[in-house]
């Protein structure tokens, strides 16, 4: 089963574009890495920065941890952020079309 988490970015006001961008460099390195399934960014309205990243298992998970990529991330978004991100794992809870009622 597929490990799923929720992660919340909160940028200092007016960093958001700054976080994205600094993001936007590393993401190709991590969607290379070995397991990864989905790994997508996404922002709302009032500016916070939400990704969801979706691993084979808990093996392929663990060495993103530990990669280079997550290093150069936390690295570059530092001073971007009011606080450090907030990971939530996710379960799953079905419902309906299978293809379409989970991550």
């Amino acid at each position: 089963m597929s490990i799923v988490l929720l992660v919340e970015y909160k940028p200092i006001d007016g960093r958001k574009d700054d976080l994205l961008a600094a993001i936007t460099d590393i993401v190709p390195e991590v969607h290379a890495e070995s397991g990864c399934e989905r790994y997508a960014y996404h922002s709302t309205k009032d500016g916070r920065v939400f990704l969801i990243e979706t691993w084979a298992d808990k093996e392929a998970l663990g060495a993103h941890a530990e990669g280079a990529a997550i290093k150069k991330l936390q690295a570059a978004t530092k001073d971007l952020v009011s606080e450090p991100a907030t990971i939530l794992p996710l379960r799953p809870a079905p419902m309906g079309d299978p293809a379409k009622g989970q991550l």
